[in-house]
């Protein structure tokens, strides 16, 4: 992905914002924001200390030497400062980029954002050692709102994402026949494959398939931590399949998920997806501009009530998505986020076939925020009702 948009982006933040002058960023998902770069490495591997400076004029990026020519080909080339790798790589990272900052104010006191709710907590007390002549103010929920209202090419890489997602999981499906033998570990298999074919650049960490059917489909993951790869036998005629796809294309995710039926389905079933149809075209008149998450999902779960559905909330109905597959506002009990023209959500619906534990009927859509309410992008083809198989390919 091309960060220069989000590098002006945030450089208009901090020059319309007179409490800082400039901006600490050091955790990985806001890295990958800032950066272009997505780096999950920077996560675990703690030897590995990167820290972005931003200002309305000025950026550089300390960064461990072995890491240099990944963000040079990223745009930051001589925005880098490097050091050796060591053991204690945060204090390196920190003598660089405050020897750099102390410079670039030339002795002069300023005040430097940072992100509290990410960075941690020992390599804050180092900066604010480091730099003892600064004030630190904790911009964490300023910057969560820049993340969540999308730019333009923000939005084109969600949708981009989302297409080749779902064009993976239809093309899959396609290749499955109503009296052809399918496991749920070919099924997993098959989609990661088409997927790949549709055009996302499916690799380890990055991609994360299921098929669930029956009993393994009444829980969200039933095989982790084995990658969520299905061990069980054939799928059954008749019985609902649940087809899960994550995966990252140009440094944005897509969160996809839909059901398909290895024969047609039979009234009761018709009649259930009918009703999830019928909730997902509410919940997309609920999300809107100036509506409240808390209360889009409060709108959701009283519907589903009305319609005697038996709906799993525990997650909520919809988050977030961008550089990370799960992010800010979230559709649920407590998040009292005002939905904004320009945000990208993925409105997740959850409900069992029936009453106690028994299969999650899940399906997953992602949708921009419009002027006036939401639209949903990303479909291959209409998934109102489950895909059914036809006795050939």
């Amino acid at each position: 992905m091309s960060a220069r948009n989000i590098v002006t982006k945030v450089s208009k933040y901090i020059h319309s914002n007179p409490e800082i002058d400039g901006l600490v960023i050091t955790d990985a998902s806001n890295l990958a924001y800032v950066t272009g770069l997505n780096l999950q490495m920077l996560a675990s591997q703690k030897h590995h200390c990167v820290i972005a400076f931003l200002s309305a004029e000025k950026r550089f990026l300390a960064c461990p030497k072995i890491l240099a020519t990944a963000y040079q080909n990223a745009g930051w080339h001589d925005s880098i400062i490097t050091y050796s790798s060591c053991i204690d790589s945060e204090s390196a990272a920190v003598s660089i980029s405050g020897a750099f900052i102390s410079e670039l104010f030339e002795g002069q006191k300023g005040a430097l954002g940072y992100i509290g709710d990410w960075m941690a907590q020992t390599l804050f007390e180092k900066m604010v050692a480091r730099l003892h002549d600064f004030s630190f103010v904790d911009i964490s929920s300023d910057f969560s709102h820049l993340r969540q209202v999308k730019l333009p090419t923000e939005q084109r890489s969600i949708r981009k994402s989302a297409e080749f997602t779902d064009h993976g999981i239809a093309a899959a499906v396609h290749h499955i026949s109503r009296n052809g033998a399918a496991s749920e570990k070919s099924l997993t298999e098959a989609i990661r494959i088409h997927t790949v074919e549709c055009g996302m650049p499916v690799h380890g960490y990055r991609a994360v398939a299921q098929a669930l059917s029956e009993d393994d489909a009444a829980v969200l993951w039933p095989h982790a931590p084995y990658y969520a790869v299905g061990r069980a036998g054939n799928f059954f005629e008749g019985k609902f399949i649940r087809l899960e796809m994550c995966a990252i294309r140009g440094g944005y995710w897509a969160n996809d998920s839909r059901m398909m039926v290895k024969s047609e389905m039979n009234s009761s079933q018709k009649f259930f997806a009918g009703k999830m149809a019928e909730l997902r075209r509410f919940a997309c008149t609920q999300i809107k501009p100036g509506a409240v998450a808390c209360d889009i999902f409060a709108a959701i779960q009283t519907k589903a009530i009305e319609m005697g559905l038996h709906m799993a909330p525990e997650f909520g109905f919809g988050h977030g998505i961008g550089v990370t597959p799960f992010e800010p506002p979230f559709i649920s009990a407590a998040d009292k986020t005002v939905i904004e023209k320009d945000m990208v959500l993925v409105l997740s619906l959850g409900a069992r076939y029936h009453t106690g534990v028994s299969e999650l009927y899940i399906t997953k859509d992602t949708l921009i925020v419009t002027e006036n309410g939401c639209k949903i992008v990303g479909w291959y083809e209409n998934w109102d009702y489950p895909y059914t198989a036809a006795y050939t390919f």
